[in-house]
């Protein structure tokens, strides 16, 4: 890192001045819980293109995800939440590719600029929103799993839809907050709200957010293999693989973006790591959903290509639990739950 770095001290402007460095938008900076750290070297040039690579990488598998999901699947209460979960991340996924792109091309002028800080804050909104919808998938699992018969008896044909649009607006909600305080108004005009904001963007992150997704995932892993050594059945569901393994690419890919945090927030230590290094980790966490899905589907057995629309639905297949709480096999009962391809729950 430049410890001899620092931002211009101009309220309209957000450029890095290092000695020896030219003058040059800050594309690569995450743009939230380091607003006040000194600024860093740019990344070198292969840097730029390493990040295009892993999102067009991302965006392809995640398009998938869409359109099998959406289109091909048929709907159950988990595809909901995985659709717009991949939504997610293509939005992350292209906003982090158009800082690349003009941060590799050095593009000069007004427009790049706007172009560059409405990809920033669609990559906050996009990214909050898919940190907060794997809560709400563990706890979901964690409820279908523990409470099998309560759950699937009471639960609200359009809870998936609804909660997802919550946490949406939620996003929005955050990233606007966030966006007036420190680029609207500028750093020196509400330079303490702004700091507000960062602290409470990472105890949202990180205090709240990790603890509401690996608590219920601890409760699901303790139930099953609890139920498994007293009846002899199988461990776990593909569906509980598949949310175990995004969670801990999550928790895994996350963990230098909450060391920033913590060492500035709590002892005014710079970041340690380049911000990109962090950013790295955030992509791959984005594009390496649609790698779980399909490891997690498919079926060792066969040894000849499969459609990926059969290796994505067997992903989720949650045929066990739901055998149990209504009675019948788990193949019936796994169509059941999907129902017609129009019907989201």
């Amino acid at each position: 890192m430049a410890a001899n770095c620092s931002w211009e001290a101009h309220p309209t402007s957000r450029n890095k001045m290092c000695p020896g460095v030219s003058e040059a938008p800050e594309f690569h900076s995450r743009g939230f819980l380091t607003i006040e750290q000194i600024a860093t070297l740019p990344p070198p040039p292969v840097v730029n293109y390493i990040f295009l690579l892993l999102c067009l990488c991302g965006l392809a598998g995640n398009g998938l995800v869409l359109w099998f999901f959406g289109f091909s699947i048929k709907r159950s209460p988990f595809s909901i939440y995985f659709l717009h979960l991949a939504g997610a991340d293509v939005g992350y996924l292209a906003s982090k590719a158009v800082l690349s792109v003009l941060n590799a091309g050095g593009f000069p002028g007004t427009f790049a600029r706007y172009v560059g800080a409405a990809s920033r804050i669609l990559g906050l909104c996009t990214f909050l929103a898919g940190v907060s919808l794997l809560p709400a998938i563990s706890a979901e699992r964690c409820l279908s799993v523990v409470f099998p018969a309560w759950y699937w008896r009471q639960r609200p044909k359009r809870l998936s839809a609804v909660v997802c649009a919550l946490l949406w607006a939620l996003s929005l909600l955050v990233t606007g907050v966030h966006n007036y305080f420190c680029v609207f108004l500028g750093r020196q005009a509400s330079r303490a709200a702004c700091t507000h904001m960062d602290i409470f963007l990472g105890v949202l992150l990180f205090l709240v957010f990790c603890p509401l997704m690996v608590l219920p995932c601890l409760a699901l892993i303790l139930h099953v293999e609890c139920r498994a050594r007293r009846r002899q059945r199988p461990r776990s569901s593909k569906l509980n693989h598949v949310i175990l393994a995004v969670v801990s690419v999550f928790l895994v890919s996350s963990i230098y973006l909450a060391i920033d945090w913590f060492l500035f927030w709590a002892f005014r230590i710079p970041a340690p790591f380049p911000e990109y290094v962090t950013d790295l980790c955030i992509c791959v966490n984005s594009g390496a959903k649609p790698v779980v899905y399909f490891l997690a589907g498919r079926d060792k057995s066969q040894r000849l290509w499969e459609p990926l629309r059969v290796v994505f639905q067997r992903a989720l297949r949650d045929g066990a639990e739901l055998a149990e709480a209504t009675g019948g096999t788990p193949n019936t009962v796994t169509m059941e739950m999907q129902g017609p391809a129009g019907n989201a729950s």
